[in-house]
């Protein structure tokens, strides 16, 4: 019996040509649909209905992108199927979603930007970043595409963590490079470079450009609907992560006793 499914997902961006499929590179959505042909829980991209719920970026990684499908696979048993099938998409979590389910159509998404403090006033990030709250018209930061530019963001907040600023930003949907042109912005706030009064003018559409932050810092961290996901662990996806996060604690360890040997 068929029946559409929603699947959370995480993946580091640093693997990956972007999200959206691209002939000859490896891209996300080509990872994911491999998976699901492999264990043939979908034969066809196309008769599957198959979508991503947000584009992401090269290097640009996620802890809660959503993509959907049709399948006939057991509900219990696709978590653990899927991550059997790809070493590099870890899914989570799943839910049985309406034949008219489309993943764009999300309540809400949440980004996070880390941002290497060093030579920024915390309070000048802080005043730029309130300027962006609410609805105004991104034009100056991202690729309209041919869309409207007249966004409305709920929350943008910023906090010191070690030696980051991390810049959260949640809306209903964001324009093409909008959260990496907003942070470039912050970051030049902050430096002293520009001041508060251009972030101004670029929101009322004079041609004030920032430039683009990197994309390794940026986190989708989850895409919201008005429904609940199943989360859950199976024992390969835990055990991956699990030996992930142990290489990486000894290279950070590599990296801070190499950094204590400089005079």
């Amino acid at each position: 019996m068929s029946w559409r499914a929603a699947v959370k997902l995480a993946y580091d961006g640093r693997d990956f040509y972007g999200s959206q499929r691209q002939p000859g590179v490896p891209t996300v959505e080509d990872e994911v649909i491999r998976a699901l042909q492999k264990v043939e829980a979908m034969e066809d991209p196309v008769a599957g209905r198959f979508q991503a719920a947000s584009r992401t970026d090269r290097g640009v990684s996620a802890l809660g992108n959503v993509m959907a499908f049709d399948t006939g696979f057991r509900q219990r048993s696709l978590l653990r199927a899927l991550n059997s099938a790809s070493e590099r998409v870890h899914f989570y979590a799943w839910a049985e979603v309406p034949s008219s389910f489309s993943p764009r159509r999300a309540s809400g998404r949440w980004y996070r930007y880390f941002l290497p403090c060093e030579g920024l006033d915390p309070d000048r990030v802080v005043g730029g970043a309130q300027l962006f709250e609410g609805r105004h018209d991104f034009r100056r930061f991202c690729k309209a595409d041919g869309r409207s530019t007249l966004r409305t963001l709920d929350r943008v907040s910023v906090m010191s963590i070690g030696d980051f600023l991390v810049i959260d930003l949640e809306a209903r949907e964001f324009l093409r490079n909008m959260v990496r042109r907003i942070v470039a912005a912050l970051e030049e706030v902050g430096s002293g470079k520009m001041g508060e009064e251009d972030v101004s003018d670029a929101l009322t559409g004079k041609d004030v450009q920032f430039g683009l932050a990197p994309p390794d810092n940026l986190w989708l961290m989850d895409v919201r609907y008005p429904f609940e996901f199943r989360a859950e662990a199976p024992p390969n996806l835990r055990a991956r992560v699990g030996e992930r996060a142990r290489d990486a604690m000894v290279r950070l360890a590599f990296y801070d006793s190499l950094g204590s040997r400089f005079p």
